[in-house]
């Protein structure tokens, strides 16, 4: 069977209105369904069923029956990047780049609250950053889109050159270099090498790089890069600079640009770690011509979500700070750290930091003796990575099951309660504890 080009399959794609499924658990009728394949999964095995439940067209590399909504290719997840590649070509929408260790996607989401108020745009959903998720974001940017913010994330060396050449930049951002994916990369300068590939689509599409001064590693990066804007929450000389007023329970910062104060934002995140994403926001808002206003109204409005950066009253007027979509030793460090600001007393629920490979134990470690260093004694530690690297604590629970029947009789007394941990512990079942207001 002869292969389709992209030409053709682009031709099927605009016919579905743009119109894409990968998964025949969804809807996925009058839809362009592709056959994507993983270690665990082939797709090709649902062709026929995609078809069945009503797909227009079925992308695949592997049919035993002829039918001619079939498109034939040699590799359905290079022919989804490659079809993505090709409609950022066709669309005049400007595309923002953000890469970056932690608070890729509570920057992206801020962004998008600051340039909707000026602009037409679309944005990665959720965190959609991965050699799946980027293409499906691309294809799903209409022709009237004038700005679209695109999330790129990376577990392993390699990944995150093949997302930035799906599209053309005309800014990108790094928000930071940490100990992210330790298991896939085994150092912070292999992650640092990674991240990198964000600051070369820069230099490849003449793009404006937004670099954040904060971070030791952007700094020295970027030095190669001819056109950059600077923001920081420590140094007053760059482009952007914010001050942080307040970082708990909520940010409050006010916005100067060249000296001059800009105005105040009364934020709805906490944690000092949040203001540089908010300055990262402030920064592209800027550029792109968004009133300070206006760019003050977006991050004021904007509410996080997704268990990121959350704040949750209870009934007894207890205080939950709800950061457990994920977790790294970085992103672990600076929450303990502006967390422990707030006056009262305070509970820690933590749990594992997952693919940190055989940094693991060290790092578990490590945020131990942090929680020891500052005086903790309320700390409570979940997953079989703090036990491995803490065998003789008492206070290390399987998973939060465990840990939620150990508090049925030992209720938690504390006016401010923070919960953290990867997303594979899913600490956010510690709420079950709680009469939530």
């Amino acid at each position: 069977m002869q292969y389709h080009d992209i030409s053709h399959i682009y031709n099927c794609f605009l016919s579905v209105d743009q119109k894409i499924s990968t998964d025949t658990r969804k809807e996925i009728k009058a839809t362009l369904f592709f056959c994507l394949s993983g270690a665990r999964f082939n797709g090709n095995f649902y062709a026929k069923k995609a078809l069945e439940l009503g797909a227009a067209y079925v992308v695949t590399n592997s049919i035993d029956f002829i039918d001619e909504r079939i498109l034939y290719v040699k590799e359905p997840n290079e022919t989804l990047i490659q079809l993505a590649k090709h409609h950022s070509e066709q669309v005049n929408t400007k595309f923002i780049a953000i890469g970056g260790s932690n608070g890729k996607t509570t920057t992206k989401e801020l962004v998008s609250a600051v340039l909707r108020e000026k602009f037409k745009i679309q944005a990665t959903p959720g965190n959609f950053n991965n050699h799946i998720g980027v293409p499906l974001t691309l294809l799903s940017v209409k022709p009237d889109c004038e700005l679209a913010i695109i999330e790129l994330g990376t577990n392993h060396p390699g990944e995150m050159a093949i997302l930035c050449h799906m599209f053309k930049a005309d800014t990108a951002l790094i928000t930071n270099i940490g100990l992210e994916h330790l298991e896939g990369f085994n150092d912070i300068e292999a992650v640092a090498r990674e991240e990198s590939e964000v600051y070369l689509m820069a230099q490849r599409d003449n793009a404006l790089a937004f670099v954040n001064q904060d971070d030791t590693w952007l700094n020295n990066m970027s030095k190669r890069l001819d056109l950059t804007k600077t923001y920081s929450t420590v140094n007053s000389g760059a482009d952007i600079f914010v001050q942080v007023h307040n970082e708990m329970p909520l940010l409050s910062l006010e916005i100067f640009v060249n000296g001059k104060s800009m105005g105040v934002i009364d934020s709805r995140l906490g944690g000092r770690f949040n203001a540089q994403n908010i300055a990262a926001a402030i920064s592209i808002g800027s550029y792109y011509s968004v009133p300070f206003p206006s760019i003050i109204k977006g991050i004021s409005e904007y509410i996080p979500n997704m268990n990121r950066s959350q704040w949750i009253e209870t009934i007894d007027g207890k205080h939950i700070f709800l950061d457990a979509y994920n977790a790294n030793p970085s992103s672990m460090e600076a929450g303990i750290k502006s967390f422990a600001t707030l006056k009262g007393t305070k509970t820690y629920l933590l749990g594992d930091m997952l693919e940190l490979g055989n940094h693991s134990k060290k790092e578990h470690q490590n945020i131990f003796a942090l929680i020891q260093s500052m005086g903790v004694e309320d700390a409570f530690f979940v997953g079989s990575e703090f036990k491995k690297a803490l065998p003789s604590f008492p206070f290390i629970f399987d998973n939060t099951e465990s840990l939620l029947a150990w508090l049925d009789t030992h209720p938690i007394d504390s006016e401010y309660i923070y919960i953290k941990g990867s997303r594979g512990i899913a600490m956010e079942q510690c709420l079950d504890h709680f009469k939530l207001s």
